[in-house]
């Protein structure tokens, strides 16, 4: 039986849902740069569409089962546990990189800035999923506006790669797509099952600005080839510009925000204040790493498993439904052959 939930409202579910994608390597155009290479049209509209079909299975998922541990158990099975832990190595992997990213943002400030935002973070969490979405109904906007903004002041733009839309590229952006919606996993389950009915709407809107996002930003990362080795491009092409740091360590939290939840939780359940402190403590330690390396090594990685498992969820909806609209039909004739019975006698 399903647990009754709040609802969520449209813009919060909405801004929710992108803010889980539009972390560190999305706003500097680091991750971007990893997947995409370059600037083409195509690969953007590729990248829609999987987000738009992504986004709207795991909404329906989480409304058909209750939120992200039903739709686990219901698609995964006996597997779900060790998809859960994929689910949350991933997460971990995300959490350190966003920390690691915060360092390199502001070196001077570091790991001050990363204390501070894992305490915002764990706070964030304690309020579950409506506090990540007050956050996001907030900041996503404002930070969205105002990286557009600071783009556009620069001139910074470059005119679409005209190289055909090929195989290999497709492969990238699948792998870019799969990562980032699997990680979105238990935030958009638990949004389904608070917005019921609004799924396609939802996933068309966020697919729509991920993908228009995503265009400015590498538009402006690559019109200068130097940006490319950096670990912060778009830091690089807007020359340091002062208000880009604030708001990259927005971009930062949120999607910091979305990756610890669905760690912080079950920590706290298992092993209370020790396990939220050690979780913590593990992922600050992680954020050592340098953040180029964690996304050239790690996330295509992540990018194949989250694929795989979100054409299994495809899959496995795909044959709930068909099994569903079956039943249906054979209650339909069973139906009309007893009204063709009465009419008889």
């Amino acid at each position: 039986m399903k647990e009754r939930r709040k609802k969520t409202g449209g813009a919060e579910a909405l801004f929710t849902a992108v803010g889980t994608v539009i972390g560190a390597g999305f706003v500097s155009g680091r991750e971007l740069l990893q997947f995409f290479g370059c600037f083409r049209l195509p690969d953007l509209c590729f990248a829609g569409a999987l987000f738009f079909g992504g986004f709207f299975l795991f909404l329906k998922l989480g409304g058909k089962f209750g939120g992200f541990e039903g739709a686990l158990a219901g698609v995964f099975g006996k597997f779900a546990p060790a998809v859960k832990g994929i689910l949350l190595f991933g997460s971990f992997v995300s959490c350190a990189g966003m920390l690691s990213a915060a360092d390199a943002l502001l070196p001077k400030a570091a790991p001050f800035l990363s204390l501070v935002f894992l305490a915002l973070s764990c706070a964030v969490s304690e309020r579950g999923i409506s506090g990540i979405g007050k956050v996001s109904l907030f900041f996503v906007p404002v930070l969205l506006l105002s990286v557009f903004a600071l783009i556009l002041s620069e001139g910074a733009l470059s005119r679409p790669d005209p190289s055909a839309f090929s195989v290999p590229s497709a492969a990238s952006v699948f792998l870019y797509a799969g990562m980032n919606v699997f990680l979105s996993m238990p935030v958009l389950c638990e949004l389904g099952a608070r917005c019921e009915g609004r799924a396609a709407p939802l996933s068309a809107g966020a697919a729509l600005i991920i993908a228009a996002a995503a265009g400015l930003v590498l538009s402006a990362v690559c019109s200068d080839k130097n940006s490319y080795p950096c670990d912060l491009p778009l830091a690089y092409i807007l020359n340091g510009e002062k208000l880009f740091f604030p708001l990259a360590g927005g971009g930062m939290l949120l999607s910091l925000m979305s990756a610890f939840y669905p760690l912080y939780v079950p920590a706290g359940k298992k092993w209370g204040g020790a396990g939220k402190a050690a979780l913590a403590a593990a992922v600050l330690l992680c954020s050592l790493i340098p953040f180029g390396k964690i996304v050239a090594r790690v996330y295509p990685a992540l990018g194949a498993a989250g694929g795989a498992a979100c054409l299994f969820s495809a899959f496995s909806f795909a044959l709930s439904s068909a099994g569903k609209k079956r039943r249906k039909s054979g209650r339909k004739k069973v139906n009309f052959c007893v009204k063709e019975k009465k009419d008889f006698y």
